[in-house]
């Protein structure tokens, strides 16, 4: 089997702090803080960079390239209880089922509008009885068993149906989290973040109540030859962290590392709060990030283009983190930022009970889509944008 190491730190946070990781690896441990507020676990994990934990061992249990299995535009994953996995092959509208070996165990769905067919297939969530798949374009979820059988489709009211719509978290009595996807607002120039509504569904058939509205994706604008517009995510930019597990729901924003996760019905459960990241960036990072975009148009980019990517604006300094990702049990994987050219990305295990259980360095331009407790499912894209996922399990840590 395939194995990959880790090594490291960890932890989450509220402000940014502008240390780099080197520069922080010989500073004592800090103590991680539990306590209990009205129900709502509060983690306070300090600086990152003091932080110690065991290095984990991972590895490779199976990976689609592996067992030649074509992918086309990866939507999401959900490891199953039974121990294997359910993939999103959203570009086929299908989804795939392994077993815990690797060995396929089938496809649900494919394209069209009947029963447990899909048109765009955006979330998956799992379920008592085996798992949710929500189609956007249709605006609704189909319930399938882990096995595949499918089981009932459940259509959104049609004031409800919003195409964007992005499901987090569903409890058994019916509540649902969920937020808006990319929205398509363009200016002529500068940067701007997105906003989303974090809605809570009482039931399908009704609206939706708005909880509250989150920064989302950072955008830079520019102006195009004829008078339209482009965008693209600028240089260090802040992003959205809105990731779910069955009935939770992990919410927060990489401008500052505080984290919390909510049940489906919206109530707070718990807060993580730290520091890390937030580092100036430097002249030789944005010049690297600028060679970068224009390498990957390739050398027939037109001149408004290079135009647009060589004055761009930018943040002046890096996030917080990069992503976090929500299990069973509340645990939650921090991913942390890296700098320009860096390969790996530290990946930091927080466990149910709060502190750290460990570190774990992936590839750097890899994705978590989905942990459990000893499993993690990673996402890869070549140069040629060819996907490859890959299923590993690790040690527990302590």
């Amino acid at each position: 089997m395939s194995r990959l190491f880790f090594a490291g730190l960890l932890c989450c946070a509220t402000i940014a702090c502008g240390d780099s990781r080197s520069e922080a690896a010989g500073q004592a441990g800090s103590t991680v803080q539990v306590t209990d507020s009205a129900g709502v676990t509060n983690i306070s994990l300090g600086r990152v960079e003091e932080l110690s934990a065991p290095e984990l061992e991972a590895n490779l249990v199976f990976s689609t390239r592996n067992l030649g299995v074509e992918l086309f535009w990866v939507g999401d994953a959900l490891l199953l209880g039974s121990g294997g996995l359910a993939l999103a092959n959203t570009g086929s509208g299908e989804v795939l089922l392994f077993s815990g070996d690797g060995s396929p165990a089938g496809q649900v769905g494919g394209q069209g509008e009947g029963p447990g067919e899909f048109s765009e297939i955006t979330t998956l969530l799992a379920t008592d009885s085996g798992f949710l798949a929500y189609d956007a374009r249709l605006a609704r979820l189909n319930e399938f068993s882990e096995n595949g059988e499918f089981l009932t489709s459940s259509p959104l009211s049609a004031q409800s149906a919003i195409v964007s719509l992005k499901p987090l978290a569903r409890d058994a009595a019916g509540n649902m989290l969920a937020v808006l996807g990319e929205q398509r607002y363009f200016l002529p120039e500068g940067m701007k973040r997105d906003t989303t509504p974090l809605l809570s569904f009482k039931d399908l058939e009704t609206d939706p109540d708005t909880l509250g509205v989150l920064p989302a994706t950072e955008w830079s604008y520019g102006g195009i030859p004829g008078g339209g517009f482009t965008r693209t995510e600028p240089a260090f930019g802040r992003d959205i962290i809105a990731r779910g597990f069955r009935d939770r729901a992990l919410i927060g924003d990489t401008d500052a590392l505080s984290l919390s996760v909510h049940a489906a019905d919206g109530s707070l459960t718990r807060r993580i709060r730290g520091s890390a990241g937030g580092w100036a960036v430097t002249a030789e990072e944005i010049g690297t990030w600028r060679a970068g975009r224009l390498a990957r148009r390739g050398p027939d980019a037109p001149d408004w283009y290079m135009d647009f990517v060589e004055n761009a604006p930018y943040r002046e300094t890096h996030p917080a983190f990069h992503s976090a990702v929500l299990g069973p049990d509340e645990m939650v994987w921090i991913g942390l930022v890296t700098r320009p050219g860096e390969e790996t990305r530290r990946w930091l295990i927080l466990g149910p009970d709060g502190p750290p259980r460990g570190w774990l360095d992936l590839p750097a331009e890899a994705s978590v889509l989905a942990i459990d407790a000893d499993r993690f499912v990673l996402l890869q894209r070549d140069a040629l944008d060819e996907e490859e996922v890959g299923l590993y399990r690790y040690d527990r840590g302590p």
